[in-house]
């Protein structure tokens, strides 16, 4: 499944998409995820960030509903020791494929192959480390079929350095991200953006309301509330709120949403 374009067309298409997607994190990580599905015949590409230290997990990824994050969010913390992530803890930020970093018999048994077969229909993932350490940040694409191959390794090896200085410019390591304001992060873990959401859900708007107050789509709204609800421990917008109330978040009375 050799890619069909040159790494350095894939390069300026990258930075292109990037340059021209709205300033969200979760828009610019998708058009990055966009050309690099295609360009590796994979059918799933997701960013996943990692706080070692707190053990604080993100995903984000076009695919993923809030059950499925919630799910992944819970799965990468049982990979983190595992031989695929555990090398990129060290600082090792070469490419591999969990079948390689397994061994192919051990990846066929394991249980995080079992799992992601049964979450996205895919049994490979190959990986895209962008930082190591404690702030772990990597994207992943997953297929199902064949392992992917040396020639597809060779262009995520091409793409990597861009993909990691697009990181650094969208703050993807989570050390410089605590810096920035928009991203500063408030009670229970929630970022501002998240924050933002909850504020305009406790006066009652629906998602497409919020999306179009706070400048992203629908879609990404989703992925806030499943963000929110996780960290709140809640699994309803009412008990969000009423939750973010208790804790301080956000101000003002709890409003009726049932």
């Amino acid at each position: 499944m050799l890619s069909t374009r040159d790494p350095l067309a894939v390069v300026v298409e990258m930075v292109t998409a990037v340059s021209l997607a709205p300033e969200h994190l979760e828009d610019r990580v998708d058009a990055i995820v966009d050309i690099l599905i295609p360009e590796l015949h994979a059918s799933l590409g997701l960013l996943i960030r990692a706080d070692v230290t707190h053990l604080d997990i993100q995903v984000l990824g076009r695919r993923l509903t809030p059950g499925t994050q919630g799910h992944m969010r819970q799965q990468v913390r049982n990979q983190l020791a595992d031989p695929l992530l555990a090398p990129v803890l060290l600082g090792d930020l070469t490419p591999t494929t969990a079948a390689r970093a397994f061994g192919a018999d051990a990846w066929r048994q394991s249980g995080t192959r079992a799992s992601v077969m049964v979450t996205f229909g895919i049994d490979q993932v190959a990986t895209l480390p962008v930082h190591g350490g404690s702030d772990v940040v990597v994207f992943m694409v997953g297929r199902a079929g064949p392992d992917f191959t040396e020639e597809d390794l060779a262009l995520l090896r091409a793409v990597q350095p861009v993909v990691t200085g697009l990181g650094m410019l969208l703050r993807l390591p989570r050390h410089t991200q605590q810096v920035a304001e928009p991203d500063a992060v408030h009670g229970a873990g929630l970022t501002s953006r998240e924050v933002e959401v909850l504020e305009l859900l406790a006066h009652g708007y629906k998602a497409t309301v919020i999306a179009r107050k706070a400048g992203c789509s629908t879609r990404t709204v989703h992925r806030h509330l499943g963000n929110i609800y996780d960290k709140l421990g809640v699994s309803d917008r009412l008990s969000a709120v009423n939750r973010a109330h208790t804790l301080g978040v956000i101000a003002g009375a709890p409003v009726d949403l049932s």
